[in-house]
């Protein structure tokens, strides 16, 4: 969306200077970090030029991942660039001067609702955001935490996606269970160990991974709508525990069977090798997982407190017998009523356009219906979290950040324990070594040096995993925005008729006035709600351009009270006779008044003085008849 500029702002602040500062510091401990490690290069390059270059790539990949995480968080702490246009509508606006602004919102799917979803929530005194969860998960969670259906999509996302994460790792260690199950019965043969040794490998792997595409869910920029949760990663989990372990064992015992020289010969080289333990990186994890969960409950929890589930609205319905076209009631409602109550002048936004059908019919008479949704420009609503909550959120934040830190940091024991493996490696002939006599003793050597590689690995991720589905989580209860605002839908419909009245119809009237009069019978059903609204804010151009949902309706008695009133004023002093409206044109009528009365008396001798003669000769002529005496 552009930023409009306008000398009146609306107020809206930049919501991310505390987590862009925190996490513009870890960048610069990761930053120090790459730049420790590229200092060993310069030692290294001339005795050890393969330990260089594993330092050096280290090095170069903790400096790109240090200045990116230093860039984000200083753009969040850089000027927040609010226009006049934000946040976004509700539904397509169709106000001509934001028509460039819509097209913008609808290419970019900031739109959260069509119009006839706005109508039908003013009419039918409900709420459509609020919708059903999908999926197995989403209604178990939903189950778990009733009141989770009235927050808002992005949180409802990050507790689904969070409880998911969750319960796959349960069911992964249930599935551990069931397997160490199988394999301690002898239901897998001898194979027993090593299935456990490398079903609990893979299960590492397995919850590191799911760890990691449960952070790239989370993110604020992926949840603009209501995501389902199903069951089918842990139907898949739980089967694999089962044939996982009987697949092996039958492929051990076939190989004991029939190829009973090649497994001699795998026993004796593995005898003296290192087994993996996964107990550690298991017992790091369920740790982790319960520090995650506390943190991000209590912030649910906290702001679950601000819920507010209220669908009310104010209704006038009546009918009004008006001299008035009716075209002239809507134009009224919104260039004048509704233009009165804008915020800080901005346009209001229109979802249904004024359009009226008016149906003439013969005499001047016909019937006429409308319609118009339109909602205020929405106010930046103060919200008063609590301090527990703000230091929540904090402590979140922060925990995130040095997770991060130190996955950076166990980057570079990795690096260390590969030089360390690379030294084993390229000082020795690998399959000569392995052939040989001291096989299984090179093996074991081998083992000591691959396993610590592997658990470092997958602490390394984990650790990065998990501070990135915490940085991800505070950043949505950072983000969020409140607005409040008028949403208002009007019908009308009736009936008019044309008739005319005149006045100054006497022949000796100089002026006169013949107006049109529309007689009509008005029945107006409006409806009015003030909503609350949230949105979700985010660092650079597109900063407030997630859609905004409605969160609660609000009765407005009063405010439609002085609407309703306003619009009968306008109807009371309305002018249906045509008149003067300046003293010029009234001193002009009384000139030409005087005129008109002047002639009139001139007329009035004249016909005085003819009446004279003819009555003086009519009595003369009966003189004349008289006889003479």
């Amino acid at each position: 969306m552009a930023y409009d500029f306008g000398s009146q702002t609306l107020g809206i602040k930049n919501p991310f200077k505390k987590e862009g500062l925190i996490r513009f510091v870890a960048g610069v401990l990761v930053t120090l970090l790459g730049v420790y490690a590229l200092f060993h290069v310069a030692a290294l390059i001339d005795t050890q030029l393969s330990s260089a270059w594993l330092y050096a790539i280290a090095g170069f990949v903790l400096l790109v991942l240090g200045l990116k995480r230093c860039g984000s968080g200083l753009m969040q702490l850089f000027k927040f660039f609010v226009g006049r246009s934000v946040p976004a509508s509700l539904a397509y606006n169709l106000t001509k001067s934001e028509r460039d602004n819509a097209k913008l919102e609808q290419q970019s799917g900031s739109l959260a609702y069509p119009s006839s979803a706005l109508e039908s929530m003013l009419m039918g005194r409900k709420n459509l955001t609020f919708v059903e969860p999908q999926g197995w998960l989403a209604r178990l969670a939903h189950t778990v935490f009733p009141r989770l259906i009235f927050l808002p999509y992005p949180i409802r996302n990050l507790v689904q996606d969070v409880f998911a994460l969750a319960v796959t790792t349960f069911i992964a260690f249930v599935a551990f269970g069931l397997t160490y199950f199988v394999a301690a019965v002898g239901l897998a043969g001898a194979a027993g160990p090593l299935i456990i040794t490398l079903f609990s490998f893979i299960l590492v792997l397995y919850l590191v991974l799911a760890w990691r595409r449960g952070a790239q869910h989370i993110r604020l920029s992926k949840v603009k709508t209501l995501n389902s949760s199903s069951a089918t990663s842990l139907a898949k989990i739980i089967a694999l525990s089962i044939v996982f372990p009987v697949v092996i064992g039958v492929l051990y015992n076939w190989l004991v069977n029939n190829e009973q020289r090649l497994m001699a010969d795998i026993e004796a080289l593995f005898a003296q090798a290192s087994s993996f333990s996964a107990w550690p990186l298991l017992i790091f994890l369920i740790m982790l997982m319960f520090i995650s969960m506390a943190l991000i409950a209590v912030l649910v929890k906290q702001r679950g407190a601000l819920i507010q589930t209220n669908t009310e609205v104010a209704e006038y319905r009546e009918n009004l017998q008006e001299s008035v076209h009716p075209n002239e009631i809507f134009i009224n409602i919104e260039n004048i009523v509704l233009a009165n109550r804008r915020y800080k002048e901005v346009p209001n936004r229109t979802y249904i356009e004024f359009s009226p059908r008016l149906n003439e019919q013969s005499q001047g008479k016909g019937d006429f219906a409308g319609e118009l949704l339109i909602e205020t420009q929405p106010a930046l609503a103060k919200t008063e979290v609590t301090p527990s909550f703000s230091l929540t959120r904090l402590l979140t934040t922060l925990f995130a950040q040095l997770l991060i830190v130190a996955g950076a940091a166990t980057l570079l024991l990795l690096t260390s324990q590969l030089i360390d493996l690379w030294q084993v490696v390229s000082g020795n002939d690998v399959v000569a070594m392995l052939q040989g006599a001291n096989g299984a003793a090179f093996m074991g050597q081998l083992s000591d040096v691959v396993m610590p590689v592997l658990a470092t690995l997958l602490l390394c991720l984990l650790l990065h995993a998990g501070g990135q589905i915490l940085e991800n989580a505070a950043h949505i209860f950072w983000a969020e925005l409140q607005f409040n605002s008028l949403l208002m839908y009007m019908k009308t419909e009736g009936t008019f008729t044309e008739s005319k009245i005149s006045t100054g119809m006497s022949i000796h009237d100089s002026t006169r006035s013949e107006n049109v009069i529309v007689k009509s019978s008005i029945t107006p059903w409006i409806v009015s709600s003030r909503i609350n609204t949230s949105t979700f804010a985010d660092s650079g151009q597109n900063n407030v351009e997630m859609p905004r949902y409605v969160m609660s309706l609000h009765k407005n008695e009063e405010e439609l009270n002085m609407m309703v009133d306003e619009i009968r004023s306008f109807l009371k002093n309305r002018e249906t006779i045509a008149g003067f409206s300046n003293s010029q044109d009234l001193r002009n009528a009384e000139n030409i008044l005087r005129v008109n009365q002047v002639s009139r008396q001139t007329d009035d001798k004249q016909r005085l003085t003819e009446t004279e003669q003819g009555a003086g000769y009519l009595r003369h002529q009966q003189d004349d008849d008289e006889p003479k005496a």
